[in-house]
């Protein structure tokens, strides 16, 4: 994998304070979780689950052990997990770490990706998300690092990549990649623009 590092469980707390940072503005984030202080404060319980989620049913990689940028992959067997899979991993905690309002505007925001997703995606495919680099490493090519390894691989196995993004910034970083939007919508209940982009290789 070209020096990155697979993250196991032993990495989830440094590597929720990365993501912690990388989101902490970020519009999506902003929304579920309006209070800046709130985010602050908790906004690594999210990253946390969501690592040992993707490292349990994924994989998850770093830059080096000094995890300046982080990329969780969900591989074609492992897309769409049971409810049970999440409480076993801590979801039914999750409430009480946000509150109420959090979670159904997270919960509400992650149904729309997914509905949009299985409109599209009808075949074995590889999820993309989300991958982050901390503010202070940004701009020096830790995004890429992260990404080349495994296009190459799953170039071999000549199958598709999916990812969203909400910032129209990234959306040319991935069409560097030969990404291209499939999507592009308004979130519903919100003022949020969010790109829906596949990668795939000529059959």
């Amino acid at each position: 994998m070209n020096g990155l590092i697979r993250l196991s469980k032993e990495h989830i707390i440094p590597a929720s304070k990365v993501l912690s940072r990388a989101f902490q503005n970020d519009p999506v984030i902003r929304w579920q979780i309006p209070d800046a202080n709130q985010r602050f404060a908790k906004l690594h319980h999210f990253w946390e689950f969501a690592l040992k989620i993707g490292i349990k049913y994924g994989e998850v990689y770093g830059t080096s052990e000094d995890l300046e940028g982080i990329a969780v992959w969900r591989s074609p067997q492992n897309l769409n997990l049971s409810y049970w899979k999440y409480i076993k991993n801590g979801a039914v905690k999750l409430p009480f770490k946000f509150g109420i309002e959090a979670i159904k505007r997270i919960t509400f925001f992650q149904a729309v990706n997914d509905s949009i997703r299985n409109i599209y995606m009808k075949v074995p495919y590889w999820y993309l998300g989300p991958i982050a680099v901390d503010p202070m490493y940004q701009g020096k090519g830790f995004a890429g690092m992260l990404l080349k390894p495994m296009l190459s691989r799953i170039d071999k196995e000549n199958l598709p990549i999916w990812l969203e993004t909400n910032l129209k910034r990234n959306v040319s970083f991935y069409e560097h990649f030969d990404f291209y939007i499939l999507e592009e919508i308004i979130i519903p209940k919100t003022n949020i623009v969010n790109w829906y982009m596949i990668r795939q290789i000529e059959m």
